[in-house]
């Protein structure tokens, strides 16, 4: 697996590197299409229109070697997003900062869909109720005038990976106009819809193609990084696409009551919050005032997947998390999720991820 902490040598070599542009005007919570005007500007090129180029030819490709780096303002914190424009359907930020207080990103109105996957850190409503904590993975679709926006939790070293899409590059994926699934298929509405937020499970494939991503900016040839990181961000998009078409979260909760189903939900979110100690699946079904047997079959009839695979999935996306932030040893972390014996731990662990907790920890 491929680092996702650089070293000094390779943090030098991107910050001496000559493909790289410091932005002179804020990028974050820019406008769809002003996001991409600057990113073309920046790079020395005129803005891209849909009647650009002559119907039947290729679109022209930025440089492939440059990256967009927006540092933030000494007052904000420390850290930096950094921009790659692959095609004109494609682009990818990845933000490596740490915020002195909650900042607000504002997720303007228009066409176009974002895959996030937060390496670390928080990403808060205005509320400060916590939508996605690090590792997690949510889509963001957007068809009207309105967006949304979250806030960047201010104190949190955050790494957050992000695809920013238009409707044109579901073609490529092999979906006609309308096929998509939800709530992809929004895009090709005449009606705008807004802007919806869904999180998404974040696989081990997807977790590894963000952090591969992320490691690229260090570990890959400035000259080949274009090519390789549309490849990897094309995997990322396909697995969330499965991932949304298996799920058919609508779809499959239509056939169970509203009374059940929101029993259903008060289970998942309550197994969320007790991952480590969950209880039996007879006393969960007591708590949430539901026979046992169609507990089990409308969780997995919602979820695509049962019970005892959840929490297996919650309990490795936070080893993921605390392995990241290097602050346990293994047997604590194993004590921390749930598992009485660090070997036990550890297979389960090889099993999800394809390699041993030590092996990521030195990651």
């Amino acid at each position: 697996m491929l680092s996702s902490a650089p070293t000094e040598a390779g943090r030098k070599r991107i910050a001496d590197a000559a493909d790289l542009v410091v932005a002179d005007r804020p990028i974050a919570g820019l406008s769809w299409s002003a996001y991409r005007s600057a990113l073309h500007a920046l790079m020395g090129r005129a803005t891209l229109e849909d009647d650009t180029h002559p119907a039947g030819q290729p679109a022209a490709r930025p440089p492939v070697h440059h990256v967009v780096r927006e540092y933030l303002a000494p007052d904000e914190g420390e850290g930096y997003w950094d921009y790659f424009q692959l095609t004109d359907e494609l682009s990818v930020s990845i933000t490596d900062a740490t915020y002195r207080r909650d900042h607000w990103i504002s997720v303007e109105g228009g066409r176009f869909f974002k895959v996030r996957v937060l390496l670390s850190g928080r990403l808060l409503r205005p509320n400060g109720e916590v939508i996605l904590q690090g590792p997690q993975a949510q889509l963001h679709v957007c068809a009207g005038e309105r967006g949304g926006g979250y806030s960047i939790a201010g104190g949190a070293a955050t790494k957050l990976v992000v695809l920013h899409c238009t409707p044109e590059l579901l073609a490529r994926l092999g979906l006609p106009a309308g096929e998509a699934p939800y709530p992809l298929h929004a895009l090709t509405e005449r009606e705008g819809a807004g802007g919806l937020a869904l999180t998404v499970h974040l696989t081990p494939e997807l977790l590894r193609a963000a952090q591969w991503i992320d490691a690229s900016r260090f570990s890959v040839l400035p000259a080949v990084r274009t090519v390789y990181l549309e490849a990897l961000a094309m995997q990322l998009l396909c697995h969330t696409v499965t991932g949304l078409a298996v799920r058919a979260p609508h779809e499959n909760a239509a056939s169970i009551p509203p009374r059940d189903l929101k029993r259903i939900y008060e289970a998942r979110d309550h197994l969320a919050e007790h991952y480590a100690s969950p209880p039996t699946i007879p006393q969960l079904a007591r708590m949430v005032g539901m026979n046992q047997t169609k507990l089990k079959a409308g969780f997995k009839h919602t979820f695509e997947m049962t019970i005892y695979a959840y929490i297996l999935q919650r309990r490795m996306e936070a080893t993921a998390q605390m392995l990241v932030e290097r602050e346990f040893s293994v047997a604590e972390i194993a004590y921390r999720v749930g598992y009485e014996y660090p070997a036990n731990f550890s297979c389960a662990f090889k099993r999800y991820y394809g390699c041993s907790p030590r092996q990521w920890k030195r990651t």
